[in-house]
């Protein structure tokens, strides 16, 4: 994944799970509002997560591949 791509993927599924996270506490557990922000968190924190595991393998596999040595 390219850097800049990875860095902006992450900053919106953090900004999607922050803006929804702060949400859910103001609105009423039967209004459909609530299970929009409840559905909108819980795939921006599946977002977030695959994002962050995605750059983590991608530092690992350029740690592991050794330089050429001339």
């Amino acid at each position: 994944m390219d850097p800049q791509l990875g860095r902006h993927a992450f900053n919106l599924a953090f900004y999607f799970t922050f803006m929804s996270a702060i949400l859910i506490p103001f609105l009423r557990r039967d209004s459909p509002e609530f299970v929009a922000a409840v559905l909108a968190f819980i795939f921006s924190l599946l977002f977030l997560l695959v994002v962050s595991w995605e750059v983590r393998r991608e530092a690992s596999i350029h740690r592991t591949i050794p330089a050429n040595e001339g």
